[in-house]
C-alpha cells in the first residue's frame, strides 16, 4: 500500500469516529456541523482513494464537481460550527443554511451549463473556475471569507473567555486555522486537483480540534455575552446618564417605556424628557438609591408600575462619571399583588358577614341562607346548595345527606336532591378524600344523580364541610357550587371556598353545641323548678291527705272544713305553679313582639287563669331601646312570679307610663306583703332585678309591709327623639 493511500485510510477512520460521536450527541451545540464536516472528509477521502482504482473511468467533470461541492460544504460547515461555539444560536436555523447554500448551488449550475467551462482538461477547468475569471475570483473570496470569519469568531471568543476556560477555545481556534493556512498554501503554490489536496488533511486536523467541544460541552455556555445580547435584548430598561444629567445611551426597553425613539433622546437632559419623574441624575450622596413609582406609559396609554434603581458610575480614580438607571416594569407583579389583596379583602368581608349571620340569626336555616347569599355573587355561581348529614336517620338505614339550603336550583332538581345517599359516587369521593371535587361537565357523568345531570350546569364544585378540631376532624356535609357558563372554578377560588366552607362548618358545629348546651341547661332548670314548686305543692297535698287519714283512723278529732281548705289552697297553688311553668316553656321575643304585647300575654296566660285579677295600664308608645324593653320585661316577670308564688294576692296591677324624660314601671299587688327589714336581700329574685336595673341605668324601688301588699317601682330614662312628642293614649287591659 502506498503511503498516500495509507494516509487516506487513516483520514477516513478518524473522520468516521468523530462523525459517529457527533451523531450520538446532536443535542450538543455544534455537533450537527461537526457531523457534516466528518461526513464530507470521509467522502472526500474515499473518493480520492478510489479515484485511481474503480472510479478512474468516471467523467472528470463529475469528479471535479463533486470535489468542489464538498470543498465549499466544508467551509460552510466550519463557519456554522464556529457560530455555535461563539454563542450564536441563529447559525443553526434553516435560513442560515439556505444562505450558505446559494453560492455553491450557483457554482454547480455554472460548472455544468456554461459552455466555455466545458474544458476537457480538468486541471485547466478547475484552475479557471477557482482562480481565474470573475466567478472564479468571487468563489475564492467567498471560501476564504468563510474560513477567515470562522477564525475571527473563535479569536474573539478566546479573548472573552476567562483564563481558566481558554484551553477549549485555543484547541478549537487552532483547528479552525489549519484549513485557512493550507488553503492559502494551495493558492500560492497553485496546486491542482490531479494530486491529493493537502487541505483534506487540514480539515481532519480541524475536526480533531473541534471534537474537544463534544467532550467539554460546558465550555460553550461560558462565553461572555455581548452588549447586543444582554443590553439590547433585555426586558428591563437601561439608561446611561453623564455628569450633566444628559442621556448618553439607552436600550429598546427604555424606548418602549418612554414612548420615544432613541434618536430623539440622545443628548437631552433626563428632566426635559421626563418632567414628571423625580430627579434621576447625580445627588450629593454617593451610592445607590431605589425608587418605586406609578407612571403612565404614553405610547401605550396605560398605567405601568416601574421599579427604578440608580447606580453611580466612577472611574479608576473614584471620580463620578455618570449614572446608570435601571428600569424594571413590575406592572404584572403589582397587578397580581393587587388582585391577591382584593381577594383577601373580599375573603375577610365574606367571612365576617358569615360570622355576623351566625350571631344575628336565630335558626340554622336563616344562617345557611345568609351564607349562600354571601357566596353566590363573589364566586359568580348560578346555583349554590348546602348538604348536611341527616342525623334523624335511624341506625339500620343507609347514611344520607339532606338538602339544608339552596339557591338557583330548578324545582325538578330540588325534588331529586332532597335526600342523597352517602353511597352516591361524588359524595363518597369527597368524604373519603376530604378535599374539593371539580367536575367540568355533569351531563354524562354517572357519578351524579339523574336530577343533577339533567340541569344545564357547565361545571360543578363540591367542597367538604369539615369541622377541624385537632386530629379529630369531622365532615358534616358539602358546600356545592355550579356555573352555567365558563370559565370553570380556578384554583384560587377553590382555596378561598375551602376556607369559607371550614368557617361555615365551624359555625354550624358551634350552633349545634350551643343549642345542646342550652337544651341541657333548660332541662336542668325545668327539673329544678318542678322540684321546687309543683312537686313540693303536690308533696304537701299528699302529706296533708295522709295526715288527715291517719288521724281519722286513730280516732282523733279532725276538722274536715279546715283540712279541705288547706288541700284546696295547696292544689290551687300547684295549678298556679304549673301554669307559670308551662308559660315559661314558651319562647318569648320581646324585640319582635314589643314590651306591651308580651306583658299582656303574660298576664292573660298566667295570672288571668290563676284566679288573680290582673290589670295592665300602659301608654301606647313607649320610647325605649330594645335592650331596655327586654330588661323591663324580665324585671316585671320576676316581680309577677313572686306575686304568684308568695304573695297570695287576689289582684295585681302593672302600670307602664311615659313622662317627659323617664319611663316608669309599677307592679302592685294586694297580697300579704313582707317586712323589708327581715327580707333576704341576697335572694336570687331581688338580686336579678337589681342587676338588670343597673345594666340599663334604671332606679329600682320596692315598698312593702306585712298584710299591705307590695309595690315595685322602676324608673328608666327614655330615648331622646328630635321630633316633638305627641300626647300618648293610655292602653288598659283587665
Amino acid at each position: 500500500m502506498k503511503l498516500m493511500d495509507f494516509a487516506l485510510v487513516v483520514n477516513i477512520v478518524i473522520a468516521s469516529i468523530i462523525g459517529v460521536i457527533a451523531a450520538r450527541r446532536l443535542k450538543t451545540p455544534g455537533a450537527g456541523s461537526l457531523f457534516v464536516l466528518s461526513l464530507c472528509i470521509t467522502t472526500w477521502s474515499l473518493l480520492n482513494l478510489l479515484h485511481e482504482g474503480p472510479l478512474s473511468r468516471l467523467s472528470g467533470l463529475f469528479w471535479m464537481a463533486t470535489a468542489y461541492l464538498i470543498f465549499t460544504t466544508l467551509a460552510s460547515a466550519q463557519l456554522t460550527f464556529c457560530l455555535s461555539f461563539s454563542n450564536h444560536p441563529p447559525s443553526t436555523t434553516s435560513r442560515t443554511v439556505i444562505l450558505l447554500g446559494i453560492v455553491p448551488a450557483l457554482t454547480q449550475i455554472i460548472f455544468w451549463l456554461v459552455p466555455k467551462f466545458n474544458i476537457t482538461d480538468s486541471n485547466a477547468q478547475i484552475t479557471y473556475l477557482l482562480f481565474t475569471g470573475f466567478w472564479g475570483k468571487f468563489n475564492t473570496l467567498y471560501i476564504y471569507s468563510l474560513l477567515g470569519v470562522s477564525v475571527l469568531l473563535l479569536a474573539n471568543t478566546f479573548l472573552q473567555k476567562p483564563k481558566l476556560l481558554r484551553t477549549a477555545t485555543v484547541t478549537v481556534l487552532l483547528g479552525a486555522m489549519f484549513p485557512l493556512a493550507f488553503q492559502g498554501n494551495n493558492m500560492i503554490g497553485a496546486l491542482a486537483f490531479s494530486s491529493i489536496d493537502i487541505s483534506l488533511f487540514a480539515y481532519t486536523l480541524a475536526i480533531l480540534g473541534f471534537s474537544y467541544s463534544l467532550f467539554k460541552p460546558q465550555s460553550l455556555g461560558t462565553t461572555t455575552l455581548t452588549r447586543e445580547e444582554v443590553i439590547e435584548k433585555m426586558g428591563d430598561g437601561w439608561l446611561l446618564l453623564d455628569n450633566q444629567n444628559k442621556i448618553v445611551d439607552i436600550n429598546p426597553a427604555v424606548e418602549r417605556i418612554i414612548g420615544l425613539p432613541r434618536e430623539k433622546l440622545f443628548g437631552k437632559t433626563i428632566n426635559t424628557v421626563l418632567p414628571d419623574f423625580p430627579n434621576l441624575g447625580p445627588t450629593s450622596t454617593d451610592g445607590a438609591r431605589e425608587l418605586e413609582m406609578k407612571r403612565s406609559v404614553r405610547s401605550q396609554n396605560r398605567w405601568s408600575y416601574l421599579s427604578i434603581r440608580t447606580l453611580s458610575l466612577t472611574d479608576a480614580q473614584k471620580n463620578n462619571v455618570g449614572r446608570l438607571v435601571l428600569w424594571t416594569d413590575i406592572t404584572d407583579r403589582k397587578m397580581a399583588e393587587d388582585a391577591r389583596q382584593r381577594a383577601r379583602d373580599e375573603m375577610f368581608v365574606i367571612l365576617n358577614a358569615i360570622s355576623s349571620a351566625a350571631s344575628n340569626t336565630i335558626n340554622l336555616d336563616d344562617f345557611l341562607s345568609e351564607s349562600i347569599y354571601q357566596i353566590i355573587y363573589p364566586f359568580r355561581s348560578q346555583a349554590v346548595s348546602i348538604f348536611l348529614i341527616d342525623e334523624t336517620n335511624s341506625k339500620d338505614q343507609e347514611e344520607r345527606l339532606f338538602l339544608a339550603s339552596h339557591f338557583g336550583l330548578p324545582p325538578d332538581a330540588i325534588t331529586g336532591m332532597t335526600f342523597l345517599p352517602m353511597s352516591t359516587p361524588f359524595i363518597r369521593w369527597v368524604f373519603e378524600n376530604r378535599r374539593p371535587l371539580l367536575v367540568e361537565n355533569t351531563d354524562d357523568n354517572l357519578a351524579f344523580p339523574p336530577s343533577m345531570r339533567e340541569t344545564d350546569l357547565v361545571c360543578f364544585l363540591a367542597v367538604p364541610l369539615i369541622v377541624r378540631a385537632g386530629e379529630d376532624n369531622k365532615t358534616i356535609g358539602l358546600l356545592c357550587l355550579a356555573r352555567k357558563e365558563r370559565p370553570i372554578f380556578s384554583q384560587d377560588e377553590i382555596i378561598r371556598l375551602t376556607a369559607i366552607s371550614d368557617q361555615i362548618a365551624t359555625l354550624i358545629d358551634s350552633d349545634r353545641r350551643r343549642k345542646l348546651a342550652i337544651a341541657l341547661s333548660e332541662r336542668q332548670r325545668l327539673l329544678r323548678d318542678l322540684h321546687d314548686s309543683v312537686s313540693q305543692k303536690l308533696y304537701g297535698l299528699v302529706t296533708l291527705t295522709e295526715a288527715a287519714q291517719a288521724a281519722l283512723e286513730a280516732g282523733s278529732t279532725v276538722n274536715p272544713s279546715h283540712v279541705l281548705t288547706r288541700i284546696g289552697e295547696n292544689a290551687r297553688q300547684a295549678v298556679k305553679e304549673m301554669r307559670l311553668f308551662l308559660y315559661q316553656m314558651q319562647p318569648v321575643d320581646v324585640e319582635k313582639d314589643g314590651l306591651i304585647s308580651v306583658l299582656h300575654h303574660r298576664l292573660a296566660a298566667v295570672e288571668g287563669r290563676a284566679d288573680i285579677k290582673a290589670r295592665l295600664l300602659a301608654d301606647e308608645k313607649i320610647s325605649l331601646s330594645k335592650d331596655k324593653e327586654v330588661a323591663l320585661y324580665f324585671i316585671a316577670q320576676e316581680a309577677l312570679n313572686n306575686v304568684l308564688r308568695h304573695a297570695h294576692a287576689k289582684s295585681v296591677s302593672v302600670i307602664l307610663k311615659q313622662g317627659r324624660e323617664n319611663v316608669i314601671l309599677k307592679v302592685m299587688d294586694d297580697g300579704r306583703g313582707f317586712d323589708m327589714k327581715k327580707v333576704d336581700r341576697g335572694g336570687l329574685g331581688l338580686q336579678n332585678m337589681r342587676e338588670r336595673a343597673s345594666q340599663i341605668g334604671a332606679k329600682l324601688k320596692i315598698v312593702s309591709k306585712p298584710n299591705e301588699g307590695t309595690k315595685l317601682i322602676m324608673t328608666v330614662r327614655k330615648e331622646q327623639s328630635s321630633a316633638r312628642p305627641k300626647p300618648s293614649r293610655r292602653r288598659t287591659m283587665e
